[in-house]
Parts: C-alpha cells; sequence; structure tokens
C-alpha cells in the first residue's frame, strides 16, 4: 500500500482547521423551542417571537429561539411538555392544572382584583419568586419559573347589549378561571369553561352568549366575527399563565445560556405585556369599522359587581384552604393585595415602552436572582 504524500495529509489537515475555526458559534449555538397554546396572530405570540430574536443579539448568537404557535404542544400540554422535556420554554396556564399549581392558582384567583397588566405581572413574579411553596411547587413540577404575564384588563364581550345586572341572569358566559365563575355565577349567569382558542366556535355555535376577555381578542382572536357588543366595564387582569422553562432542559444549557435567558426574562414579559396593551389600543380605536358597540355599565351592574369583590376575598381564602389545603392562605392573600398596590404605584404612569416596563421587572425583581445557583 502507497503511503500518503506528506503534503496531501498538511492539505487535509489545514482543511479541517480551517472548518472548525470557522463555526465556533454553530458548534456553541442553543436554539431553544418555544410552546405556547395562541396561534401565530395573537399579539402575545408575536411578543414572544420578538424576544426569540433579541435572545439571539443579545447572546451573539449563542443562544436562540424558535415559536410554536399551537403547533408542538396544545395549551393544556405545555405543563407536561416542559416536565418530559418535548419543549425548553412555554406559556402555562395554570387553571387547568389546579392539583399540580394549587399556590399559583391563589393568586390567579384575585384576578379581578388587579387593574392594570404591567402592574399585574409584576406583583404575580414577585409574589411567586418571594414564595418558596411557589417555587417548590413549579420545581415539582418539573419546572423553572421565570415571570407572570398578564392580559390587558378584561371586559364583558356579549352577543347582545348589556347594561344592568337582570340582563346576566342565566346568561352562558365563558369563564377565563375560577375567579371568573364565581363573578358570573354571582351575578346570575351560567359559568362555561371552554378555553379561549375554542371561545370563537362556541360563540358562533350559540354554546356562548358571552366572553369575559380583552378587547384586543376581538382581533387577535377574531371574536368581532361573533359578539358585536362590549359593556366597558373593568372585570379584572388574567394572573393565571407565566413562562416556565423545562427543568430537565434548563440543567442542559451552559452556564452563559442560563444567564442570557435568566437576563432577558424580564423583557420577554414585557413586551408580552405592552404588546397587548397596545393591540388592544389599537382594537378600541376601530371598534366602529368592526362594528361593535360599546356600552357603559349601570350604576346598578357596577355596584353589583363591587359587592361581589368585597365579599370574594375571603371565599378565595376559605376554599384555598379548604379545597386546596393551602397553608396561611389568609397571609399570602394579604401579601399579594399589598403586592398589587405597590405594582400599581410603580407602573402609575409609565408609557407603553417594553424597555423600561422590562428594566423596572430587571430591578425590582431579576437582577436578585443569582443566574449559577437559579433553578
Amino acid at each position: 500500500m502507497k503511503s500518503r504524500q506528506p503534503g496531501v495529509l498538511t492539505a487535509i489537515a489545514l482543511c479541517l482547521g480551517t472548518l472548525f475555526a470557522a463555526v465556533p458559534v454553530a458548534l456553541h449555538a442553543q436554539q431553544i423551542k418555544i410552546a405556547t397554546g395562541d396561534g401565530p396572530q395573537h399579539d402575545g405570540v408575536k411578543a414572544m417571537q420578538a424576544w426569540a430574536v433579541s435572545l439571539g443579539e443579545r447572546s451573539g448568537g449563542k443562544v436562540t429561539g424558535r415559536v410554536f404557535p399551537q403547533t408542538l404542544l396544545s395549551i393544556k400540554e405545555i405543563t407536561g411538555g416542559l416536565r418530559d422535556g418535548v419543549a425548553d420554554l412555554g406559556l402555562v396556564v395554570h387553571p387547568y392544572h389546579p392539583a399540580e399549581f394549587r399556590e399559583a392558582n391563589f393568586i390567579a384567583d384575585f384576578s379581578l382584583f388587579a387593574k392594570s397588566n404591567p402592574a399585574a405581572a409584576g406583583a404575580a413574579t414577585e409574589y411567586i419568586f418571594t414564595c418558596k411553596d411557589c417555587m417548590d411547587e413549579m420545581r415539582r413540577n418539573g419546572h423553572v419559573y421565570l415571570g407572570n404575564i398578564a392580559n390587558y384588563p378584561y371586559n364583558l364581550l356579549t352577543k347582545k347589549p348589556i347594561t344592568r345586572p337582570e340582563q346576566l341572569k342565566g346568561m352562558k358566559i365563558r369563564s377565563g378561571g375560577d375567579a371568573w365563575g364565581r363573578w358570573i355565577e354571582g351575578m346570575g349567569g351560567v359559568k362555561m369553561s371552554i378555553s379561549a382558542p375554542d371561545a370563537y366556535q362556541a360563540l358562533s355555535q350559540g354554546v356562548l352568549d358571552a366572553h369575559t376577555h380583552s378587547v384586543g381578542s376581538l382581533v387577535d382572536q377574531s371574536l368581532a366575527d361573533v359578539v358585536k357588543h362590549v359593556t366597558d366595564m373593568p372585570l379584572g387582569v388574567y394572573l393565571g399563565a407565566s413562562m416556565d422553562y423545562s427543568a430537565k432542559n434548563w440543567a442542559g444549557l451552559s452556564p452563559e445560556a442560563r444567564k442570557a435567558i435568566l437576563d432577558m426574562a424580564p423583557y420577554l414579559l414585557s413586551r408580552y405585556v405592552t404588546n397587548l396593551i397596545v393591540a388592544a389600543q389599537n382594537v378600541r380605536g376601530k371598534l366602529g369599522q368592526l362594528k361593535v358597540s360599546v356600552h357603559a355599565p349601570s350604576p346598578e351592574l357596577v355596584a353589583a359587581s363591587e359587592a361581589f369583590l368585597r365579599k370574594d376575598k375571603k371565599t378565595i381564602v376559605e376554599l384555598a384552604a379548604k379545597n386546596a389545603g393551602l397553608k396561611n392562605a389568609p397571609e399570602k392573600a394579604d401579601r399579594f393585595i399589598a403586592l398589587l398596590a405597590k405594582w400599581e404605584k410603580l407602573t402609575a404612569g409609565m408609557p407603553v415602552d417594553y424597555q423600561k416596563l422590562g428594566d423596572l421587572y430587571q430591578r425590582e425583581i431579576f437582577a436578585k436572582q443569582d443566574p449559577s445557583t437559579f433553578q
């Protein structure tokens, strides 16, 4: 057998050396799979996509992300999918999993007490990060908690005009969680547990008469096709969803990748929150074009809703202790209500700017986390 010429071996070595030297980023880049149960037209999904791009830019290409809207996992599959490592990061909706997220669902029960989504997301995120029982719960489910998102304040979206409390009697109304379910029943309506993505079909088929959601959903979920009236009364802010990372996959990230994701997490929350504000404000500006009418609630309807809320805090605490076995529920309730007030002050008068809101979340919450031990 003839031996290879030294010149040939040298050339091969040089080619290989050049090849590997040219792709160090590719060899070490980590792309994360981001799952959401909302469709690609949803403004929250657009926020997640923009964040994935900025994650790649801020990390110098070492960590990139790809968002899978309704394709990798359904909205109810994300919790288990993160636990099993099918997805890396996902939008988890806690009320779909009452047994797994008793602590997180406790604050979701206070959704009707929240007034704005920047404050609600900040209060919920600070509460969970500083609640040992909550963080232990996340770890038991195989999740690394990265903060709560919060929708634009809810209104009542209806197929016929609603302004008075007696008009709610017997109405089939989609409930976004236990908080709205209690409100619906307290107002004499019939609560319907249907996922948000299925609300369009339920409304079009007469399964639902009304829906508790933000006006932004008239466009991003096409609900303006099937509901033509908005009762313009505040119905709280959804507090039952968080951005969680798969603990299984988090352990496999490099320290640099974990730090990059944790550093960028507050801006994922702030992008989501501000995108929904802008979307809702834009929709409000074109309700006439959508042929959707806005109705002010009567003083009697406002009074009935306020009377319900005055009783509901006690109900929430009693149910949490009795049904979920939650420890120290009264103290936890008081702490969360105080955090809502704190964050309303912190965010009062802030412009709709994801960078400034993210900076606030970073300063008040995320800067206190240690990336080297965070899990």
